[in-house]
């Protein structure tokens, strides 16, 4: 018997192919390359708070879109009576009783108000920089937050996670400080909001300004601060500011940009070159 009662194949004038509830995504295609969730079992990271607390906030019977979901380990963990469905740009593990679709959330036409709540952790900070050949879109975090909140029933959660501490903008990841996160967050209500920061190889939790001078560990790929926000959609004046905030300073950008923002501030490299000397620094720590 399945775990989760799946959600069906969403409609719509154009549609992603879903890997259905323990179907085999690879059968007759080849080997699929999917992203190692190894670093999570032998480093400390961000996980360790993030995947309990999501599964904590989780209720019994709710409509459930996991966003970024190739590493999310806890969709496991979730109550049984949850209808499940998962989307990352990269491939997904097949998981049973769990609707798995591949491909860009702007083109998966889910109807408004689908969902009871979404998840999505650790993914927001990536959406619209270079590194998943997704843009390049300075704003990308806050359009896909607009979108989300389309997506979202009237009443409906959204349980988000994010690097927070010293702002940075990489050709891989942003970090957050509390202007840009407020931003970020506009046309939501807070319903809670957690601090944590690193200290050694645990995660404390901490005030907002505790994490003022929190940076990203890229050797270990962990950020050293990090926000948890359980948030709801609001309407009316707070969210047409919001809007229009948003269409101005993307407006402005585009007048004024010059050169790509997503070449990395300390380097100078592409997002490729950049990511790809990270992974072959941690390859080297770790031995491999």
């Amino acid at each position: 018997m399945s775990k989760h009662r799946a959600i069906g194949q969403p409609r719509g004038r154009r549609s992603l192919p879903p890997v259905g509830p323990g179907s085999d995504a690879g059968k007759g295609t080849g080997a699929i390359d999917y992203p190692s969730t190894e670093h999570f079992d032998t480093v400390v990271t961000d996980r360790v708070i993030e995947e309990p607390w999501v599964v904590s906030k989780v209720r019994p019977g709710e409509r459930l879109l996991d966003v970024g979901s190739a590493t999310s380990r806890y969709l496991r963990e979730l109550p049984t009576s949850c209808r499940v469905c998962a989307i990352d740009l990269r491939p997904t593990r097949a998981q049973p009783g769990v609707t798995v679709l591949r491909g860009d959330l702007f083109c998966a036409p889910f109807r408004p108000g689908s969902f009871d709540v979404i998840t999505c952790v650790s993914t927001i900070e990536h959406v619209g920089l270079d590194v998943y050949d997704q843009g390049p879109d300075e704003f990308g975090d806050e359009v896909a937050m607009r979108h989300l909140r389309h997506l979202l029933r009237p009443g409906g959660r959204l349980l988000l996670t994010a690097p927070f501490g010293r702002p940075v903008v990489s050709a891989w990841l942003r970090v957050y400080n509390q202007a840009r996160f407020g931003r970020l967050i506009g046309g939501y209500r807070v319903l809670s909001l957690g601090y944590y920061r690193l200290e050694g190889d645990q995660y404390v939790p901490c005030r907002r300004d505790e994490t003022s001078d929190a940076g990203f560990d890229f050797p270990n790929m962990r950020s050293g601060g990090l926000v948890l926000a359980e948030l709801t959609p609001v309407h009316g004046l707070a969210f047409l500011l919001a809007r229009l905030s948003l269409r101005i300073r993307r407006t402005w950008r585009r007048l004024t940009r010059r050169g790509p923002f997503w070449v990395d501030p300390g380097s100078g490299e592409n997002a490729a070159a950049w990511l790809r000397r990270q992974r072959d620094t941690l390859a080297k720590k770790s031995g491999r």
